[in-house]
């Protein structure tokens, strides 16, 4: 049944009531668990996990056709399913859907009209991530992704203390990261959300080999704004731990994204902050660290995560977006073409035709071709008399030597 129920719940989600659509998320994320109660808290089953990613698939394929409901509901939809079943698996399964979605090959729909989606929604996810209350835990997962902590021997089954990672929020970070290259500024936010400081600063080189478009600054800006905002409070403190080997790579990024704006106030902003910190290490007469201990925490280590695969990764999804464009501008150059040959054509057409004509009417006699039309018999070509004013009939009538009658 939930194939039959599945469409009509889906256009019950563009109701301009909000408590319609919030009562609609609630049965979908029924049917997105309905197989849990009957596992009696077993292991999550397959079945579960397909019906999970359908009902996920089917809100992708609604923002995709609708992209007003996108812009109006996209943000409260999201946030109601990140509270009503685990935010971390929806931020994942949405992951894995828009990934496959970027090679689908849908009837009446172009690649570069997927791909162009595919940026939309992971820009919209992304700003739900940053902003809403609703996602602060996974938020807090993903800050301590990098984070080496102390953990007891109990738990670890060894002796001593050992200082160990989260992997959680490593896998978290991986599976975003691959679907967040559609949009750069959205990977480099992640990056500075997760604290994965050597990874932005690998984006920061790759953005000088970008076209830099109206909309990627004020995506820019944005994210300039919301740098000034609680959410990264630990990194503005963080700007403060000069000493550390995450401070290089991390005033790189912010100093690369400062030269990327344009002078305006998020320029000032950000250069602001920025001075303010250069003079703190100059005042403590701190120098640049050349050779970091790999045991200072917060950094990425290759032992973990590879960053030259996440950039392979981020130069595919953007070679990808590139051949897209150059296809729709070929496209669009060939239409124009095409329109100006077929115009071209119209025009010699009319041109033989009005030859034609103004030939057989010479062979007849009657009028000259080389003359004007309206002079065959003081009519205009349309076969009305030429306009002549008052003033002009007066003229004419003096020439003659008439008196025109001035009560008229």
């Amino acid at each position: 049944y939930i194939h039959n129920l599945l469409p009509v719940l889906l256009r019950t989600l563009s109701d301009p009531s909000d408590a319609v659509v919030l009562l609609n998320l609630q049965v979908l994320s029924r049917i997105s668990l309905a197989q849990r109660e009957e596992m009696k808290d077993a292991a999550e089953s397959e079945k579960e996990r397909a019906q999970f990613q359908m009902v996920l698939n089917a809100i992708l394929n609604l923002f995709a056709n609708d992209r007003h409901l996108l812009e109006t509901r996209g943000s409260l939809i999201i946030r109601k399913l990140c509270v009503l079943l685990n935010a971390k698996s929806v931020y994942t399964k949405l992951s894995e859907a828009l990934i496959a979605y970027e090679g689908a090959e849908e009837p009446g729909s172009s690649q570069a009209g997927r791909l162009e989606f595919v940026s939309t929604m992971v820009q919209t996810l992304n700003l739900i991530l940053l902003t809403a209350s609703e996602l602060s835990d996974l938020r807090a997962t993903l800050a301590t992704a990098f984070e080496k902590r102390q953990v007891s021997s109990s738990k670890l089954l060894l002796t001593g203390r050992t200082r160990v990672q989260n992997p959680d929020g490593i896998k978290v970070f991986q599976s975003l990261f691959q679907c967040w290259c559609h949009n750069p500024m959205s990977t480099f936010s992640l990056c500075l959300l997760s604290r994965a400081y050597d990874v932005s600063f690998a984006l920061i080189k790759r953005f000088s080999e970008m076209e830099v478009t109206v909309s990627l600054l004020m995506q820019v800006d944005k994210l300039v704004q919301l740098l000034e905002s609680p959410i990264f409070v630990h990194m503005r403190l963080q700007l403060l731990d000069v000493d550390s080997r995450f401070h290089a790579p991390l005033l790189k990024s912010l100093y690369g994204l400062l030269m990327l704006l344009p002078q305006s106030d998020a320029f000032r902003s950000l250069n602001d902050r920025l001075i303010t910190v250069c003079n703190l290490r100059e005042n403590l007469g701190v120098a640049p660290t050349i050779a970091p201990d790999e045991e200072t925490p917060l950094v990425v280590s290759k032992k973990i995560m590879n960053v030259d695969t996440l950039m392979k990764r981020f130069d595919t999804v953007m070679e990808m977006h590139r051949r897209a464009n150059n296809n729709v501008i070929e496209m669009r150059g060939q239409a124009r073409v095409g329109q100006a040959s077929q115009n071209s054509e119209y025009f010699e057409d009319m041109g033989e035709s009005s030859s034609q004509q103004g030939s057989s009417v010479q062979s007849d006699g009657k009028m000259n071709p080389n003359s004007n039309v309206g002079d065959q018999k003081g009519q205009s070509p349309g076969g009305r008399r030429p306009f002549v004013s008052r003033i002009g009939r007066l003229r004419q009538s003096e020439g003659r030597g008439e008196i025109p009658n001035k009560s008229k």
